[in-house]
């Protein structure tokens, strides 16, 4: 008993109790240090245990009894059982489905039949924020143990969130590509008149562009296109011109704002890695026009072509060969957003001997 309990103490001190979490940080803190949208809270019921794979790394993420969100590994500490098929006790506790381990935010709070085991033992516990109907979930750092790399980045919301002229609608896909392909997708103005059925091919390129830094975590790219004759910038919004704004905030988000006289579509997209070749990407949907709930339907029909119209182009892209080998000036946004996120997330590792 004694040298099990050894195994579990020690590697940190806090006000003289030394606290050990399983798996240690090496396994995940390198998943990028940035929040990352998770989900959406109405997905997210009092005491439902959700699995949740973040970049190969399991994650048991739940509501409790005092209505919180709460992310701790989901591998248990003893036999290395799955947690989120355990349920939610009454006293706030994850029991674990195997031999009844009981948790506490990560930490053990109860072993059946072994009353004398004490010591701060338990799994990591991450970061989450629940801002405007969505989780965010920072997967790097254990806050039980204090070890790992906190978080770079403040949380983006776009100010149509709080503008009670635009609506929104929201949804999410399941895509089996990386999810930096997937995002850089978004920021590739370029392809949308040859990709997507609602794009203008007679006047495929931008007549003006622009890029300029907004911080040291995003970017935006300004395009101005002509209007297509039968678009919806042209039919609703009686535009000869189209304004596009594209936008990127690290780790992740894309904003793209597509101006048309009056009327004003904002799509903005989160897609966070579940593997290697595979990732969820979600999406909201701001309009200030055709604001009524019975138009909502035209518009998730929308957006269901045209994500079935990316993931069928990026199914063809080669694995080998995913960043290409030459660049125009239309791919500023993608190239942008690739340094930034080197220089705020690899650039920062720290050296080998500081986590072991």
């Amino acid at each position: 008993m004694k040298n099990i309990l050894a195994f579990f103490l020690g590697i940190f001190s806090i006000y003289g109790v030394k606290i050990s979490t399983k798996p240690p940080a090496s396994t995940y803190q390198y998943n990028g240090n940035f929040y990352w949208k998770i989900g959406k809270s109405n997905d997210y019921y009092k005491g439902d245990l959700h699995r949740t794979l973040f970049n190969d790394y399991p994650i048991c993420v739940y509501r409790d009894r005092n209505n919180t969100i709460n992310a701790i590994s989901d591998i248990c500490v003893h036999r290395g059982a799955a947690l989120s098929f355990g349920k939610l006790l009454e006293n706030n506790c994850i029991q674990c489905p195997y031999h009844g381990w009981e948790y506490n935010e990560g930490m053990i709070k109860t072993i059946p039949g072994c009353p004398d085991m004490k010591g701060k033992i338990g799994t990591p516990r991450f970061e989450t924020k629940e801002i405007n109907g969505d989780i965010y979930l920072c997967p790097t750092y254990d806050l039980n143990s204090q070890h790992g790399i906190i978080a770079n980045n403040g949380i983006y919301i776009p100010p149509e969130a709080s503008n009670s002229k635009f609506v929104r609608i929201s949804g999410k896909k399941h895509i089996k590509r990386p999810n930096f392909l997937v995002t850089e997708n978004v920021l590739d103005m370029m392809h949308i008149s040859y990709v997507h059925t609602f794009g203008n091919q007679v006047s495929p390129i931008p007549f003006e562009i622009k890029y300029e830094d907004i911080d040291e975590f995003s970017g935006k790219t300004t395009f101005h296109y002509t209007a297509g004759a039968t678009s919806m910038s042209a039919i609703i919004g009686n535009a000869k011109e189209v304004k596009v704004e594209n936008e990127f905030y690290l780790p992740d988000t894309t904003v793209t704002r597509v101006f048309a006289g009056n009327i004003v579509k904002t799509i903005v997209t989160h897609c966070y890695p579940i593997g290697k070749n595979e990732s969820i990407l979600y999406y909201d949907l701001y309009r200030n026009f055709l604001t009524y709930p019975i138009f909502d339907g035209l518009f998730y029909k929308q957006m269901d072509i045209t994500l079935k119209e990316d993931v069928g182009i990026l199914n063809t892209i080669y694995d080998n060969h995913i960043r290409g080998f030459m660049t125009t000036k239309y791919d500023i946004t993608q190239l942008k957003y690739r340094e930034k996120w080197n220089k705020k997330f690899i650039k920062e590792k720290p050296p080998k001997k500081e986590i072991e």
